[in-house]
């Protein structure tokens, strides 16, 4: 572990709560954070980014006891945020997304997917709505044909190392669809690694019970039963099959029940 978090944020309210959520993950983790705000169009002028950012640095390293730096650079935020996750080293980012007014390029629906599909770190997306955790118990995982699932399997590891989080391998039989090789080898792995690291986990199949094209629904209706505390998700999609289609991760992500989504894109070169 680098024991780095790092938290992008355009100065409003869905940032600040994505910050107060880093907080305590840094407090747990023993970690410590670093805030980016991309300049753009939309930005106030650097001069007051800079002095807003090192008010919300000081207060994190009265309030939380944590090393905070500031980071600011200029740019697409879709490269700027993908390439710093790529030359330094973090464990995890934390952003938020609903309706952000600061950044041109909302981090909101399709545009939070295309950003985070190109982090190469896990990504933990939350939302203006949802309840800060104090501790991440249990993740839902469904399962995935994607053959880079092991870069899930890995957030995992570091939520479990921190958390002793419990792992729930979902998985949803749906009439038709047989389960290609890879995904198949997916759960295998899993089973193995989690066995392997002591992580808790339970391995859980559904029948489809709701009518969807998709799965992001009935997964979302189980994680909100079973009160999880995250569910984890690939945000890229497999070479053959992906198990969640472009839609079902937009849904995922912004999801009504406000749970907060753990996400794997590409792996660091």
């Amino acid at each position: 572990m680098k024991n780095k978090i790092i938290i992008p944020t355009d100065l409003t309210s869905v940032a600040k709560q994505a910050i107060k959520q880093a907080c305590l993950i840094a407090e747990k983790s023993q970690s410590s954070l670093c805030l980016l705000h991309v300049l753009n169009d939309k930005s106030p002028s650097e001069e007051e980014v800079r002095k807003q950012l090192g008010y919300e640095a000081d207060a994190i390293r009265i309030q939380h006891h944590l090393k905070c730096d500031v980071l600011i650079l200029a740019g697409n935020l879709f490269d700027v945020i993908p390439n710093v996750c790529i030359e330094d080293d973090f464990d995890l980012m934390v952003i938020g997304t609903h309706g952000i007014k600061g950044v041109k390029q909302m981090l909101f629906g399709a545009n939070i997917l295309r950003l985070v599909e190109k982090i190469s770190i896990p990504v933990l997306v939350i939302q203006q709505e949802t309840a800060l955790v104090t501790s991440f118990d249990k993740i839902v995982l469904p399962v995935s044909s994607h053959e880079s699932f092991i870069a899930a399997l890995d957030a995992l590891l570091y939520f479990s190392k921190v958390y002793g989080t419990e792992v729930v391998l979902y998985s949803i039989n749906k009439p038709g669809f047989d389960w290609p090789e890879q995904l198949l080898n997916n759960i295998e792995q899993a089973v193995s690694l989690f066995g392997k690291h002591g992580v808790k986990m339970t391995r859980l199949k559904e029948e489809q019970n709701m009518y969807d094209m998709g799965y992001a629904r009935q997964t979302l209706k189980y994680a909100q039963t079973a009160k999880a505390s995250a569910i984890c998700m690939m945000s890229v999609p497999s070479v053959e099959y992906y198990y969640f289609a472009h839609a079902d991760k937009e849904t995922m992500i912004i999801n009504d029940a406000h749970i907060p989504v753990l996400c794997m894109g590409v792996r660091k070169r």
